[in-house]
């Protein structure tokens, strides 16, 4: 109760010093946001919310897609779907976020969001959004040892039951029986698909997008751009030393099956390449 107080007091009192500078991170699950999202973080001047739902079902409870004890849970998310006194709500408790850290940016990652941008747009005119895509082979991969260890689709597969209903859509996979790995390459595809129709058409001006490949192969360069977008400012030695945490972890997948083929969509093969939309920069 005291704490609580402590914080509302703090908000008010500096409230005005911090303009909300929401900016939002957003690729599928198991596509890097983690690693980008942490080393981001390390910016002196980055807040950076890791996975937050808790600040989002407080505002839009029907957004918890992996409690099985919720009414009518959205997965997408669109611009009909935003209520002002809730977004008013999840904005203050954001930007309380970023006042407590003393901070000009707000970071947000939560990797569901590929499916919520339409609201997202709506609901944060003004923000800006760096877009991290990865080659989907080695998504589904990732996907599929969590899914495996059952930690990955949420109390008794709720988040599964929802993309599962996307699929139903999809005459193509009505018939298939689908294990952890196929799951998770479908996931890649309708989340990328979203993000792509989304991002074709939204202002570039507020958008920096970037594979994977591109930024474990070249961290300080990536980071560089990106620190450049968000206007802040690094010390030299300061982006070296967080460019040298920067590592691959898993191997690299290139060789595609048929059904891999079919179920991934046209996405597939030029995110293995790495030539997915390639308008992020690379240095010459």
């Amino acid at each position: 109760m005291v704490k609580d107080l402590k914080s509302q007091l703090d908000y008010k009192l500096n409230r005005s010093k911090y303009e909300f500078y929401p900016v939002f991170l957003i690729g599928c699950g198991r596509s890097g946001t983690t690693i980008l999202g942490e080393t981001l973080g390390k910016h002196s001047d980055i807040s950076y919310l890791n996975e937050r739902r808790d600040l989002w079902h407080q505002a839009y409870p029907e957004f918890d897609i992996w409690s099985d004890n919720v009414e009518n849970p959205k997965l997408i998310a669109e611009k009909k779907d935003h209520i002002n006194a809730k977004t008013d709500l999840l904005q203050f408790l954001f930007h309380k976020e970023q006042v407590k850290d003393r901070c000009k940016v707000l970071l947000e990652k939560l990797p569901i969001n590929n499916f919520r941008l339409e609201f997202l747009n709506e609901a944060f005119p003004d923000a800006k959004y760096i877009y991290l895509h990865r080659n989907g082979l080695e998504v589904a991969t990732s996907i599929e040892k969590l899914a495996n260890a059952g930690n990955w689709y949420g109390e008794n597969s709720s988040k599964w039951k929802l993309l599962n209903d996307l699929i139903k859509n999809n005459e193509e996979f009505q018939d298939f029986k689908l294990d952890n790995f196929e799951k998770g390459l479908l996931e890649w595809r309708f989340s990328l698909e979203r993000s792509e129709m989304f991002f074709e058409s939204s202002n570039p001006a507020n958008l920096h997008r970037l594979s994977y490949k591109s930024f474990i192969d070249n961290p300080e360069f990536q980071l560089k751009m990106i620190f450049d977008f968000l206007e802040l400012d690094l010390d030299v030695k300061e982006l070296k030393m967080m460019a040298e945490s920067i590592n691959r972890k898993s191997k690299i997948i290139h060789e595609i099956t048929d059904k891999e083929r079919l179920l991934g969509g046209v996405n597939l093969e030029l995110s293995v390449k790495d030539e997915l939309r390639v308008s992020y920069n690379n240095p010459e």
